[in-house]
């Protein structure tokens, strides 16, 4: 045999056995059993009384800073949720709806980036 041949047909045998077995799954089938108690409908669902389906939340901002400033309220993925400008004089009110699962915010003031937690549904911060 040559040696060509030797490799070639290793080769071969090596590329059908990868995709012989790297193909394969494990494909498990489930019994009714395996489900969720046999709910065949919404209204069958059970969760706890006290469940919170909500998946946003409204948090109140309070803002201020000492001079006038451009702010963008973001999450830590860069999704924007609010663009404002500061007078530099009074506070700034505004309530905002995000997804349930926020803890912080991230602030750009002027360019500017504040990471603050949520409390209480609530922000209270001077820049």
């Amino acid at each position: 045999m040559k040696p060509g041949m030797y490799k070639l047909g290793s080769t071969l045998l090596i590329i059908i056995l990868i995709i012989g077995f790297g193909c394969r799954k494990d494909i498990k089938d489930l019994t009714p059993e395996q489900t969720v108690g046999n709910v065949k409908s919404f209204s069958e669902l059970k969760a706890s009384a006290d469940f919170n389906w909500k998946t946003t939340q409204n948090v109140d901002l309070e803002l201020s800073a000492t001079d006038k400033s451009s702010l963008i309220v973001k999450s830590e993925s860069g999704v924007v949720f609010h663009k404002a400008l500061l007078n530099g004089k009074d506070t700034y009110k505004v309530s905002i709806t995000i997804p349930n699962y926020m803890k912080e915010l991230t602030f750009l003031v002027n360019g500017t980036p504040y990471v603050l937690k949520i409390e209480n549904n609530r922000i209270v911060h001077s820049f």
